[in-house]
């Protein structure tokens, strides 16, 4: 059946954004892999120009591991982790050579993401690991706000052509996805409940999930709605505010719940302050050629900076800081991105992780000379995003402590180290 109208879900700041081109600070022309839908490849390898077809025939491949005409083919950077058609400026010369229209579908959306959680509703939102996009979520000094639009379905617009491309039947009910989405909207809720402290919401979300998973299993997800409204209701009278207060606390085992967040931070690239972080640490760790063992002098170095430096900015500006979790919750479809997870709880410290890779963040970056607080926090919530979008959170918590170390934590009582 065509479709006629589109119902949209997205952040009220989404139509402000717009690419700041070359002028951009910290551009997304390197180190991304860029997919190149079938229209755009068969179009740039029909481009006469001399220059452009050397370009193309060494940066322009089919992609031969996907049959699908979203990728079909894919970018092969140059030296330095560039894109091939980046100007000496930062200017993209697709773009010059041949217009906005040009740009493959990967370059065209960045930082946009359009996904389909419900059916026939599309939620837009923008990745924070944009600067420009950070600035506008985080500096507003508002929570976030979601406005829900109905348009005509556009046949001449790429955004709207690309939505139906990529649909793809997610196998549940509708009435299911409902009761999913009253879990979604739950978290979201929670998150932004400023009445009590940012790490007791992430542990009532934590909660939740742990709940949410064993409805699931004794197959009552019918309850799930008024489990979620519970949970809410239960937060905001402030039912969960002594668990992380009354928690047994042993310092070994804080340093060990760490090694999550610390190992992805020096996993990370790309971004030129995780490599004076990394000066820092780099003599405390064990091990050589980029392969560290992260053990206990880093961590009680890091455990120390976190308290000194990191948490006083996160004090001061509590509001950047529950933006990015919102905005991280309703971009990522949270916590329903990967439909074969079967564990939610998982989730809870993957959040937790988040808050506490934060606060490494604001730890280390060095602060420019007029650079203020809030642009510092900018910066870190960059780098986070960055850090989320290229890590397999998921994976790493699944298998966390059960290979490498001598002792596991139960999933809640990780997140709550991570979020002391």
């Amino acid at each position: 059946m065509a479709i006629k109208e589109i119902e949209i879900i997205q952040p009220d700041y989404f139509q402000q954004f717009s690419c700041i081109g070359p002028a951009c600070t910290d551009n997304c022309c390197h180190d991304w892999v860029i997919t190149i839908d079938k229209e755009h490849y068969q179009q740039y390898k029909a481009i006469q120009d001399p220059k452009f077809r050397e370009l193309c025939s060494h940066a322009i491949k089919r992609n031969k591991n996907r049959n699908s005409t979203l990728d079909f083919g894919v970018m092969h950077l140059r030296a330095g982790e560039r894109c091939a058609f980046q100007d000496e400026d930062g200017g993209c010369g697709i773009y010059r050579l041949l217009g906005p229209d040009s740009l493959s579908n990967t370059c065209t959306f960045y930082p946009r993401s359009m996904r389909e959680f419900l059916p026939d509703v599309w939620e837009f939102s923008l990745s924070l690991s944009c600067i420009e996009v950070a600035r506008l979520a985080l500096l507003s000094g508002k929570p976030l706000k979601l406005e829900r639009i109905r348009r005509p379905y556009d046949h001449s617009s790429r955004s709207d052509r690309f939505m139906v491309a990529q649909r793809q039947k997610r196998g549940e009910s509708i009435t299911l996805l409902n009761r999913f989405q009253a879990v979604r909207q739950a978290c979201l809720d929670l998150i932004q409940l400023s009445t009590i402290p940012l790490p007791e919401r992430i542990l009532a979300i934590g909660l939740l999930l742990r709940a949410e998973d064993k409805l699931m299993a004794e197959k009552k997800s019918e309850q799930l709605p008024r489990l979620a409204a519970q949970y809410v209701q239960m937060a905001a009278e402030g039912n969960f505010s002594s668990i992380l207060r009354k928690m047994e606390y042993n310092k070994n085992t804080h340093l060990w719940a760490l090694v999550l967040p610390a190992s992805h931070l020096m996993q990370a690239e790309r971004v030129e302050y995780f490599f004076q972080m990394w000066e820092k640490l780099e003599p405390l760790c064990e091990g050589e050629n980029g392969l560290y063992t992260v053990g206990p002098p880093a961590l009680e170095f890091i455990l120390a900076q976190m308290e000194e430096k990191g948490d006083p900015l996160l004090q001061r500006h509590g509001q950047i800081v529950e933006n990015y979790f919102a905005n991280y919750i309703f971009g990522s479809m949270f916590p329903f991105t990967y439909p074969t997870e079967n564990r939610m709880e998982y989730y809870g410290v993957i959040l937790a992780e988040q808050y506490a890779l934060f606060r490494i963040l604001l730890s280390f970056l060095p602060k420019q000379e007029g650079q203020t607080e809030e642009q510092q926090l900018v910066h870190a919530v960059v780098a986070l995003a960055r850090i989320t979008q290229h890590t397999d959170m998921v994976k790493a918590v699944r298998t966390f402590g059960h290979e490498k170390h001598e002792r596991t934590l139960d999933t809640l009582a990780h997140a709550a180290y991570l979020l002391r």
